[in-house]
């Protein structure tokens, strides 16, 4: 969804890192930080969705609560991380401090991090000589305990991208100190492989950005090497294959070139010319965008015969892919028999949201907090990720080698689905219109298939369209991933739906 928080790409991939430049620091006295302090309890319980009946909402209100009582023996950043430390109760992204705003003076070391399968490595650094070195350490303390320290000031979904978040904020010495690691306040002691520590002073956030933070084929396709840099949407093809490879880093039109909607258009000549006979949809390295715009997408992909089946639609995924790339992938596992490939997702399918970002009145800092959310799942789903069908790993080896197990996965993956034939009886006989946790789901029989539907709603994009095909007596399996339809044989000879199984949550069926 469209976002206020500008974006860096961050290591290789998009962490929310704000510059608020024009604001000078603000000497903010105890009565000053308690009425901001009221400000944000007051503005969360207004803007955040659900706020009073949130699991979260009362660990929130007496972490904020110790806060006014610790704020006279804080330091101002202390009590700014504290915040941030509160909003991560409430267990979203979408609910943090800007960590780079002037007004803060935030520095970071002149390091690109990354955790790869065999630990963590500096992908770039200002000095040279520390690129390809594993870390181990930070100020004596190994990197699983500094990861476990700043947790709590992690602000996410889920662990997955906690750990993406780490690669940055875990580089700020401000929020290494606010979170108990003690050391120098504007310097790291890293400690290297092999019996090594250096002392590495941080820097202005240009010194980061200017660093390669880059993973593979990151808007740029190594295959034959062209760069798509600034490009939000592109496409190759695969050299020697009948493949189309498609990257999706925000969902908006480009500043150049065909739009969205045109885009997709481009797809499906490609695929009705018979060019390409297969998809690989990377969104690895993004979140941004309309999901509006998805429409259009979604429904090419799921009406084609050609790219609906099992090993012709695969999709990328990494523990960053968030906002309106993780809807995207959400809609497709719904409606299509798409197989997703690569990492555990950075947000669930109902925990997209759209932010707005306050100021507090006496200290200028702003937070950004979440406004809405917007579903790709029964209200009662409370996955706060999604996993692959086929899981990657990647090592620094392979970074060093410019490898690409994501693409080499999908490359090498080979459709082995084979759905059952539908007894035509029982299907007519299954046939309707259903109510299903106030939703209508409409099952129906036609052109020698049977497919259960259910239409979105306004402020929704949960919509779903899947094949049904006889998995056991009694059972329906659809190709949905965990959905199944539940069925018993009457004494009349009759047949009656009992609920759907969603995942593990049974619902009710009733029909109209």
């Amino acid at each position: 969804m469209n976002k206020t928080i500008i974006q860096f790409v961050t290591i290789c991939f998009i962490i929310p890192i704000s510059i608020c430049w024009g604001q000078q620091t603000i000497p903010v006295d105890r009565k000053a930080w308690l009425e901001d302090l009221e400000f944000l309890e007051h503005s969360i319980s207004k803007i955040f969705p659900d706020f009073e009946s949130h699991q979260g909402s009362g660990l929130f209100i007496q972490e904020l609560s110790d806060l006014r009582a610790d704020v006279p023996t804080l330091s101002p950043k202390e009590i700014v991380f504290r915040i941030q430390k509160a909003m991560g109760t409430l267990g979203d992204e979408g609910c943090s401090i800007l960590p780079f705003q002037e007004v803060l003076e935030t520095t970071i070391l002149p390091i690109s991090l990354y955790s790869f399968e065999d630990g963590w490595y500096i992908c770039d650094a200002k000095d040279k000589a520390l690129v390809g070195q594993r870390v181990l350490g930070m100020d004596g303390r190994s990197m699983g305990e500094v990861y476990d320290m700043m947790k709590p000031y992690l602000n996410a979904d889920n662990v997955h991208y906690q750990e993406r978040l780490f690669a940055v904020y875990g580089i700020v010495p401000d929020m290494l100190r606010s979170s108990g690691l003690e050391g120098a306040d504007t310097a790291v002691r890293l400690q290297i492989a092999g019996d090594r520590e250096i002392l590495l002073e941080a820097g202005p956030l240009s010194e980061y950005t200017s660093l390669d933070r880059k993973l593979p084929n990151d808007g740029h396709f190594q295959l034959n090497q062209k760069d798509h840099d600034n490009e939000n949407y592109w496409l190759e093809y695969i050299p020697n294959s009948e493949t189309m490879y498609v990257q999706l880093q925000q969902i908006s039109n480009n500043q150049e070139g065909p739009s969205f909607k045109k885009f997709v258009d481009l797809m499906a000549d490609g695929i009705s010319t018979g060019k390409a006979k297969k998809i690989i949809l990377d969104v690895r390295y993004g979140g941004g965008g309309n999901g509006f715009k998805l429409k259009p997408l979604t429904g090419f992909l799921r009406d084609s015969e050609q790219i609906n089946q099992d090993g012709n639609l695969m999709v990328l995924t990494s523990k960053a892919t968030k906002g309106t790339l993780l809807e995207l992938v959400s809609l497709l596992t719904l409606n299509t028999q798409a197989v997703v490939i690569g990492e555990p997702t950075g947000e669930g399918p109902n925990t997209v949201g759209d932010v707005r970002v306050v100021q507090m009145p006496n200290s200028k800092i702003k937070v950004s907090l979440t406004s809405i959310f917007w579903p790709t799942s029964w209200d009662i789903d409370k996955r706060s990720t999604l996993e692959p069908h086929v899981e990657v790993t990647f090592t620094f080896g392979d970074y060093l080698n410019g490898e690409d197990p994501w693409l080499n996965a999908a490359t090498a993956y080979v459709g082995s689905r084979q759905l059952a034939v539908m007894d035509t009886a029982l299907a007519e006989q299954l046939s309707g219109t259903y109510d299903v946790h106030d939703r209508k789901v409409k099952l129906s029989w036609e052109d020698n298939q049977f497919t259960m539907q259910m239409g979105r709603r306004i402020k929704s994009f949960f919509e779903f369209k899947a094949k049904l095909f006889l998995k056991s007596e009694g059972v329906l399996a659809s190709t949905i991933e965990g959905v199944n339809l539940h069925y018993k044989r009457l004494d009349s000879g009759q047949v009656a739906l009992l609920y759907l199984d969603w995942k593990g949550t049974k619902l009710d069926m009733k029909r109209k």
